[in-house]
């Protein structure tokens, strides 16, 4: 009986912030204004093209589905994948075990965050803080822009004609193509024990710039196009190539 009343009492919580549901999903058509949160436990969520939501868009054990030019605060997700149409505009995206994905001219303004998953941003995305995961890979194309730091402990990052603060890297490759620009450095970190995985190839390809210092703290590959510009190189000898791929 306790727990019937505290589930009663959390679900009238949840729609008193503005939308919420436990043990179903929430769809939300297109063009709809939500004020306040929309928030979900144990099912998805869908929110449709052109809406806006005044709060957080928060969800626990399902996906979260965000359709073309919606606005919304902070977007959250635990053991769920995130899925942005193009032109969303958000303040963060934050996953736990779940892939995200960024549609084609989104913007976020914060950072965009995950634990165990990819992070995969499409052409002309803004982010105006860092793209950072634990486990996974991080893709980034062309004519995305990100103000602060790409970093993935364990997976490989892989930028094309995009632009980007600073890299940072430990258990996975880098590769950067296309007249890609670093305005920072690019960093790999020294692992130790279980975390040390094969030798990850590191590639600076063609009119790639990176402003900043490379500083290589474990064994790498590190193949460095003719055409490219870079910082002060340390802990590893660069393999000059030319071509698109050494």
């Amino acid at each position: 009986m306790q727990i019937r009343q505290l589930a009663i009492v959390f679900l009238v919580t949840l729609m008193a912030a503005g939308c919420g549901a436990v043990n179903r999903n929430i769809q939300i058509a297109d063009g709809e204004q939500v004020e306040g949160d929309v928030r979900n436990v144990n099912g998805g969520i869908v929110i449709g093209s052109d809406c806006t939501i005044s709060g957080d868009v928060r969800n626990v054990n399902g996906a979260i589905t965000i359709g073309s030019a919606t606005r919304l605060n902070a977007l959250r997700n635990t053991n769920g994948a995130i899925e942005m149409a193009e032109g969303v505009e958000a303040e963060s995206v934050q996953s736990t075990n779940g892939r995200i994905r960024i549609g084609r001219g989104s913007a976020v303004s914060a950072d965009v965050g995950n634990t165990n998953g990819p992070i995969e941003l499409a052409e002309d995305v803004t982010v105006g803080g860092s793209v950072e995961t634990t486990n996974g890979p991080v893709r980034i194309a062309s004519g995305a822009r990100i103000s602060g730091t790409v970093s993935s402990r364990n997976g490989p990052i892989a930028m094309t004609a995009a632009r980007a603060g600073d890299i940072d890297g430990a258990n996975g490759g880098i590769e950067l193509l296309d007249g890609t620009v670093i305005e920072g450095g690019i960093h790999v970190r020294e692992t130790r024990g279980t975390d040390r995985s094969g030798t990850p190839r590191i590639i600076i390809g063609r009119d790639v710039v990176v402003e900043g210092p490379i500083r290589i703290e474990r064994e790498v590959e590190l193949y460095v196009h003719e055409s490219a510009r870079t910082g002060d190189i340390s802990g590893a000898e660069p393999i000059r190539f030319s071509g698109d791929r050494p």
